[in-house]
Protein backbone atom coordinates (compact mmCIF):
# COMPACT_ATOMS: atom_id res chain seq x y z
CA UNK A 1 0.00 0.00 0.00
CA UNK A 2 3.20 2.20 0.48
CA UNK A 3 6.56 2.59 -0.27
CA UNK A 4 9.32 4.71 1.03
CA UNK A 5 11.53 6.71 -1.67
CA UNK A 6 13.21 10.24 -1.97
CA UNK A 7 11.21 13.00 -2.22
CA UNK A 8 11.30 16.62 -4.24
CA UNK A 9 10.25 18.20 -0.74
CA UNK A 10 11.44 16.98 2.55
CA UNK A 11 14.12 14.24 1.34
CA UNK A 12 13.11 10.64 2.08
CA UNK A 13 9.20 9.81 2.86
CA UNK A 14 6.87 7.42 2.37
CA UNK A 15 3.92 7.54 -0.69
CA UNK A 16 0.93 5.79 -1.61
CA UNK A 17 1.76 2.92 -3.79
CA UNK A 18 -1.46 2.79 -5.84
CA UNK A 19 -4.62 5.19 -5.06
CA UNK A 20 -6.19 5.43 -1.40
CA UNK A 21 -9.69 5.99 -0.58
CA UNK A 22 -10.32 8.56 2.15
CA UNK A 23 -10.69 6.82 5.77
CA UNK A 24 -8.26 4.17 4.44
CA UNK A 25 -5.72 2.49 7.39
CA UNK A 26 -2.44 3.53 6.29
CA UNK A 27 -0.15 2.20 8.79
CA UNK A 28 0.33 1.93 12.90
CA UNK A 29 3.22 3.65 14.56
CA UNK A 30 5.05 1.38 16.70
CA UNK A 31 8.58 1.54 18.35
CA UNK A 32 10.46 0.82 21.91
CA UNK A 33 8.45 3.09 25.07
CA UNK A 34 10.87 5.48 26.09
CA UNK A 35 10.64 8.33 28.46
CA UNK A 36 11.81 11.92 27.45
CA UNK A 37 15.40 10.90 29.64
CA UNK A 38 15.96 7.76 27.35
CA UNK A 39 14.95 9.57 23.95
CA UNK A 40 17.86 10.84 21.51
CA UNK A 41 15.91 13.91 20.27
CA UNK A 42 18.57 14.28 17.16
CA UNK A 43 16.79 10.27 16.28
CA UNK A 44 13.22 9.69 14.97
CA UNK A 45 10.85 9.59 18.47
CA UNK A 46 7.06 10.31 18.38
CA UNK A 47 6.00 11.66 21.46
CA UNK A 48 2.65 9.67 22.49
CA UNK A 49 1.71 11.32 26.16
CA UNK A 50 3.18 13.55 28.16
CA UNK A 51 6.48 11.72 29.20
CA UNK A 52 6.09 8.88 27.12
CA UNK A 53 7.65 8.47 23.26
CA UNK A 54 8.30 5.78 20.57
CA UNK A 55 11.77 5.54 19.51
CA UNK A 56 12.28 4.20 16.13
CA UNK A 57 10.70 1.57 14.61
CA UNK A 58 13.09 1.06 11.45
CA UNK A 59 10.26 0.99 9.44
CA UNK A 60 7.72 3.03 6.98
CA UNK A 61 6.36 4.71 9.99
CA UNK A 62 9.67 6.22 10.86
CA UNK A 63 10.07 8.32 7.13
CA UNK A 64 6.37 9.89 7.15
CA UNK A 65 6.84 13.26 6.84
CA UNK A 66 4.95 16.83 7.98
CA UNK A 67 2.63 18.78 6.59
CA UNK A 68 0.60 21.69 7.47
CA UNK A 69 -2.14 20.25 5.21
CA UNK A 70 -2.06 16.91 5.98
CA UNK A 71 -3.52 14.19 4.03
CA UNK A 72 -2.93 11.74 7.18
CA UNK A 73 -3.90 11.90 10.50
CA UNK A 74 -4.81 9.69 13.70
CA UNK A 75 -7.99 7.91 14.10
CA UNK A 76 -7.52 5.87 16.99
CA UNK A 77 -4.35 5.48 18.72
CA UNK A 78 -1.29 5.41 16.92
CA UNK A 79 -3.13 4.17 13.87
CA UNK A 80 -2.65 6.61 10.83
CA UNK A 81 -5.31 6.95 8.58
CA UNK A 82 -6.06 8.73 5.18
CA UNK A 83 -7.86 12.08 5.81
CA UNK A 84 -8.79 12.30 2.26
CA UNK A 85 -8.72 10.27 -0.56
CA UNK A 86 -4.37 10.24 -1.61
CA UNK A 87 -3.51 9.49 -5.24
CA UNK A 88 -1.36 7.26 -6.58
CA UNK A 89 2.58 8.38 -5.84
CA UNK A 90 1.25 10.84 -3.72
CA UNK A 91 3.52 11.31 -0.24
CA UNK A 92 1.46 10.64 2.44
CA UNK A 93 1.75 13.15 5.51
CA UNK A 94 0.92 13.87 8.77
CA UNK A 95 0.67 17.24 10.79
CA UNK A 96 3.47 17.02 13.74
CA UNK A 97 1.88 19.22 15.89
CA UNK A 98 -0.70 16.99 16.61
CA UNK A 99 2.03 14.72 18.82
CA UNK A 100 3.74 17.66 20.21
CA UNK A 101 3.24 18.54 23.53
CA UNK A 102 6.12 19.54 25.20
CA UNK A 103 6.68 22.95 26.92
CA UNK A 104 10.02 23.62 26.22
CA UNK A 105 10.22 22.96 22.26
CA UNK A 106 11.07 25.76 20.35
CA UNK A 107 9.73 24.46 17.34
CA UNK A 108 11.06 24.11 14.04
CA UNK A 109 10.74 25.87 10.53
CA UNK A 110 7.94 24.26 8.88
CA UNK A 111 9.03 23.60 4.56
CA UNK A 112 6.04 21.72 3.82
CA UNK A 113 5.42 23.60 0.98
CA UNK A 114 1.52 23.90 1.31
CA UNK A 115 -0.79 27.44 0.93
CA UNK A 116 -2.36 26.24 4.72
CA UNK A 117 1.75 26.53 6.42
CA UNK A 118 2.08 27.96 9.56
CA UNK A 119 5.95 28.57 8.53
CA UNK A 120 7.01 26.98 12.00
CA UNK A 121 5.90 23.28 13.39
CA UNK A 122 4.88 23.98 17.31
CA UNK A 123 3.67 22.19 20.92
CA UNK A 124 -0.06 21.53 20.22
CA UNK A 125 -0.21 23.72 23.39
CA UNK A 126 1.39 26.92 21.03
CA UNK A 127 -0.88 26.21 18.52
CA UNK A 128 -3.57 29.20 17.95
CA UNK A 129 -6.54 28.11 19.59
CA UNK A 130 -8.71 27.76 16.29
CA UNK A 131 -5.50 25.64 14.42
CA UNK A 132 -5.94 23.63 17.93
CA UNK A 133 -9.22 23.02 17.69
CA UNK A 134 -9.03 21.82 13.75
CA UNK A 135 -6.60 19.49 14.27
CA UNK A 136 -7.79 18.05 17.78
CA UNK A 137 -9.85 15.45 15.57
CA UNK A 138 -6.59 14.05 14.27
CA UNK A 139 -4.45 14.97 16.77
CA UNK A 140 -3.04 11.75 19.30
CA UNK A 141 -5.25 10.71 21.62
CA UNK A 142 -3.42 11.83 25.12
CA UNK A 143 -3.60 15.52 23.17
CA UNK A 144 -7.19 14.92 22.30
CA UNK A 145 -8.49 14.10 25.79
CA UNK A 146 -5.82 16.94 27.34
CA UNK A 147 -7.21 19.93 25.29
CA UNK A 148 -11.50 19.03 25.08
Amino acid sequence: MVYIREGAQHGRGVFAAAFVPAGTTLMTFKGPLLRSTEVDFEDYHLQIGEDLYLGPSGDVDDFVNHSCAPNAGFAEGLTLKALRDIGPHEEITWDYSCAIDEADFVGFPCACGSAQCRGVVRSFRDLDPEVRERLRPWALPYLRDRYR
